[in-house]
C-alpha cells in the first residue's frame, strides 16, 4: 500500500505532473490482511494501524504496528518557529506603518522595520549555525546547513531591496551603499587581505588567495587595501608595480560631500580611465598579466566609484 505525502495532493488527484512528484510510503502488507485504520493526530500528522472489522473472541494474529505519517514542514522546527514569532510583531507594525504612509511620508520608520526584520533573520541564522556546530547526525546537520543558506541568501537580497528601494539615499547615489552592502555580505576577501597586512611578509603573492584578493578589494572599492597588498608583492619596485601604484593612487573617487558635482566627477573619471587606456595600449604592463587585469577592470566600468 501506499501513502501520498505531497503537499499538491488530494483525494480527488491532480495533475499528471504533480502525479510524477508525488512521494510515497510503501507499508506492509502484512498489516493490511484484516483490513487498516487512521487517525488524525496531532499537528500534521495521522496514523495507520492494523483493524479487524469483525468482531471475535478468538486471538488475532495480525501484526501489532502503528505508523505514524507526517509532512516535513520548516516551521514546526523550534529555530524557524522562533523566527516567526518575533519577526510577527514587526510585520504587525509595518501594516500600521504603510497605512500611516499614504498619507505623511514615513520612510524613516519603514527603514527601520525593514532593518529589525533583518536583525531578526541574522540571530535565527546565527541559531541555525550554533545548532548544526553541535549536530551529530549527518542527514540533519546537512539539512541545517541548508536552511542557513536558505535564510542567510533571504537576508542577502532584502538588504540589497532595502537599498534601492527604501532607504532615502542622499542624492541617488546608490554605489556607495551598494560597495557597503558588498563588503559587508562577501567578507572573505577583506578577511584573508587583513591576514595577509598583519603578516607583512614581502612575497605575499605566494600565498593562494593574493590575487584574487587584490582584485576583491579592488571592485569592492578598497583601493588603499589593495595598494597595500601590491606592496607585499616581491616585486613592488618594479616599473611596472609603480605604474600601478600611481593610477591606483591618483584614482578620482566620488564622496556626495566632497564639493564637486556628478557630471564633474564624471569628466574627471573619463580622463582618468583615458590614461589608464593609454598604458594598457602601451603595453608596458604586458610582462605582468595580473596588473593588467587590474587596469582592464577600471577602464571598463563607466563610472567605477560614483
Amino acid at each position: 500500500m501506499s501513502i501520498s505525502n505531497h503537499p499538491g495532493s488530494s483525494a480527488r488527484g491532480g495533475s499528471t505532473e504533480s502525479t510524477k512528484n508525488l512521494k510515497t510510503f510503501v507499508l506492509p502488507d502484512k498489516c493490511f490482511e484484516k483490513h487498516a485504520a487512521c487517525v488524525w493526530r496531532r499537528g500534521n500528522k495521522f496514523s495507520i494501524y492494523p483493524r479487524s472489522q469483525i468482531t471475535s473472541n478468538s486471538p488475532s494474529n495480525i501484526e501489532n504496528k502503528v505508523l505514524d505519517i507526517r509532512q516535513e514542514v520548516l516551521l514546526f522546527i523550534p529555530i524557524l518557529r522562533k523566527l516567526v514569532n518575533e519577526s510577527n510583531g514587526t510585520f504587525l507594525s509595518l501594516q500600521k506603518a504603510a497605512e500611516a504612509a499614504k498619507s505623511t511620508d514615513n520612510q524613516v520608520e519603514l527603514l527601520k522595520l525593514s532593518r529589525q526584520y533583518r536583525s531578526i533573520i541574522r540571530v535565527c541564522i546565527e541559531s541555525l549555525q550554533d545548532a548544526a556546530n553541535k549536530e551529530t547526525n549527518g542527514i540533519e546537520k546537512n539539512s541545517l546547513l541548508s536552511y542557513i543558506t536558505i535564510f542567510y541568501s533571504i537576508e542577502c537580497i532584502w538588504h540589497l531591496c532595502e537599498i534601492l528601494y527604501i532607504d532615502n539615499i542622499p542624492g541617488d547615489i546608490v554605489l556607495p551603499y551598494l560597495l557597503e552592502w558588498v563588503r559587508f555580505h562577501f567578507p572573505c576577501h577583506e578577511q584573508t587581505a587583513a591576514q595577509l597586512l598583519e603578516a607583512c611578509e614581502r612575497g605575499s603573492e605566494d600565498h593562494p588567495e593574493y590575487w584574487d584578493t587584490v582584485v576583491g578589494m579592488i571592485v569592492q572599492g578598497r583601493v588603499d587595501v589593495a595598494r597595500a597588498l601590491l606592496k607585499l608583492h616581491s616585486l613592488t619596485d618594479s616599473n611596472e608595480f609603480k605604474l600601478l601604484d600611481n593610477s591606483l593612487r591618483s584614482m578620482p573617487v566620488y564622496s556626495v560631500y566632497g564639493g564637486i558635482s556628478t557630471g564633474e566627477f564624471t569628466v574627471s573619471w573619463k580622463h582618468w580611465q583615458a590614461e589608464c587606456r593609454s598604458k594598457l595600449s602601451s603595453r608596458v604592463l604586458a610582462s605582468q598579466p595580473k596588473l593588467e587585469l587590474i587596469m582592464k577592470v577600471f577602464f571598463s566600468q563607466n563610472s567605477l566609484f560614483l
